[in-house]
């Protein structure tokens, strides 16, 4: 378990986005279970989101820009006469380590998807807004990933198949990737949604639906289904004996949003 005092040293590091995805998960957990390190974080992150927050106290001179222009065009200028001599060795060299890096990977985004949903579901995961409305989550999840949460609609008196329970906002590799969290008869499910153009699903076990390509990965005892869809990459995490193509329908309970899923039905 991390020390307190680690944890304390490296707030600054974990609110600046500065840990890995594995590491930045085993921090949440410990704030989690920590009040003394959580009250440490909502006090650092309070002043920080304030300053962020600011205004600039006033606007830096044109000239100053020029020079500070200047002295980057000299230094780069240096720069490239020196790097021209180990641009060969240094292509090959890259090369070999991206190669290797690549199959590393593949499938690393899903992998983190799984660990965020285990801690979750095992109570040691926190979340920024904790409400079964879809409006205020969607409100919330607006200025951080343009994305809203649509329940499907029940006959009166019918049974309520899905509970949403909140969201948060979490890093991976630097980039903002909000955690959606429900349940689906009473199992629960986790929907990471990222805006970058950096995280894209990985090439695993793929099936068409809609217009759109799904992959599928395993881990554990869990189904990760990743997919892209207008600019926003998804990743969904759900027991295995959890159907995907109903669990899409609290966030895709539109008609339109339906149709990109049916196909799912055949497949999962």
């Amino acid at each position: 378990m991390i020390a307190c005092s680690e944890i304390r040293s490296r707030l600054a590091l974990y609110i600046d986005r500065e840990l890995t995805g594995a590491e930045a998960l085993d921090f949440e957990a410990h704030l989690t279970e920590c009040q003394a390190c959580r009250g440490e974080y909502d006090d650092l992150r309070s002043t920080v989101d304030a300053v962020r927050a600011a205004s600039p106290l006033y606007e830096v001179p044109e000239r100053a820009w020029e020079a500070v222009h200047t002295i980057v065009q000299a230094w780069q200028h240096r720069q490239r006469q020196q790097r021209a001599a180990i641009a060969a060795a240094a292509a090959v060299l890259f090369a070999v380590i991206v190669t290797g890096w690549f199959w590393n990977r593949e499938s690393e985004y899903e992998q983190f998807a799984a660990q965020a949903h285990r801690n979750y579901a095992r109570a040691a995961f926190p979340l920024d807004v904790a409400s079964g409305e879809p409006h205020v989550v969607s409100d919330w999840l607006q200025p951080r990933v343009p994305f809203r949460v649509t329940l499907p609609n029940y006959p009166e008196g019918g049974r309520k198949r899905y509970t949403l329970a909140g969201a948060r906002l979490m890093q991976y590799h630097g980039e903002d990737v909000a955690f959606l969290a429900y349940e689906m008869d009473s199992k629960p499910i986790s929907l990471l949604i990222s805006s970058s153009s950096h995280i894209t699903p990985s090439a695993g076990d793929s099936y068409s639906s809609g217009g759109l390509t799904f992959y599928f990965w395993s881990d554990q005892g869990l189904r990760i289904i990743s997919w892209k869809d207008k600019g926003l990459t998804y990743a969904q995490v759900s027991d295995l004996d959890v159907k995907g193509a109903e669990s899409c329908a609290i966030c895709h309970g539109g008609e339109s949003e339906r149709r990109k899923f049916e196909g799912l039905g055949k497949r999962l």
